[in-house]
């Protein structure tokens, strides 16, 4: 019958859901536990996700195999071994399956999920979580521990560093620790000549903060001794005197006039 197969599948399903919702509240509960207890020893407190995960894992993994047809049928007394039967026989058609099925339909409407979910018992463990919320931000903000022990057992580094085994195995490099990445300044040696390299950047930005004192020179004065004038006497040369008087006579008329 497929609506009893549906069934089935809805009562595997719910109580998943159920076991997975108690998994994920104790899983809460056991890593704010280990949590506190680390961070009042100061021992890396955040280590508490390793046993919480495998503690979720675990859990789930071991109630999801559980067969759920016993469960239902622990807490309800009518249902005893006529669920078994008739899940055994689900594929099974006959008239006496069929009514068996069909029973049993009507009365698992009778059956709550209170009857698998503890409310009392998970409503304490959330109060719990919280409580222990409020413990941890408390102790963390306040630095609260009983013993240090990390700065306890701090020594083991100094001890295990003057073990045999580890003074003879040198694997480790040593590291230039000093602010000073340039090192010693030196002279680059080419072959039997010693040269002094300097590289000056490339800047075109002028710096008036450091000018210095300005350099005197001396000039040499040279002017030229004598100035003549000299006429163009190569023009009159080139000229007849007989035009150079009538030229002279012109101007003087109209200097006249």
């Amino acid at each position: 019958m497929k609506n009893f197969a549906n069934l089935i599948n809805e009562v595997n399903r719910t109580l998943n859901e159920i076991f997975l919702f108690e998994t994920l509240i104790h899983t809460i509960l056991l890593f704010l536990v280990v949590y506190l207890f680390l961070s009042l020893f100061n021992l890396y407190p955040i280590s508490a996700l390793v046993p919480a995960a495998i503690y979720f894992v675990l859990s789930a993994y071991s109630k999801f195999r559980k067969n759920k047809i016993r469960i239902v049928e622990g807490k309800y007394s009518p249902l005893n071994e006529k669920l078994r039967t008739a899940a055994d026989n689900i594929n099974l058609e006959n008239p006496v399956v069929d009514e068996l099925q069909s029973e049993i339909m009507q009365d698992i409407k009778n059956v709550g999920i209170a009857e698998f979910l503890q409310t009392k018992n998970i409503s304490y463990k959330v109060f719990a979580s919280i409580i222990l919320s409020f413990i941890i931000v408390f102790t963390s903000t306040f630095n609260i521990q009983l013993v240090d022990l990390k700065n306890l057992f701090g020594f083991l580094p100094e001890v295990i560093e003057k073990l045999p085994i580890r003074r003879g195995a040198n694997v480790f490099v040593e590291v230039n620790t000093t602010e000073d990445i340039y090192g010693e300044s030196s002279l680059a040696v080419l072959g039997n000549r010693e040269l002094d390299i300097k590289i000056q950047p490339v800047n075109f930005e002028v710096s008036v903060k450091d000018t210095g004192d300005i350099e005197q020179k001396q000039f040499d004065e040279i002017f030229p001794k004598d100035v003549e004038i000299k006429g163009a006497t190569a023009l009159e040369e080139n000229v007849p005197q007989e035009q150079q008087e009538l030229v002279k006579s012109y101007f003087k008329k109209l200097a006249k006039g």
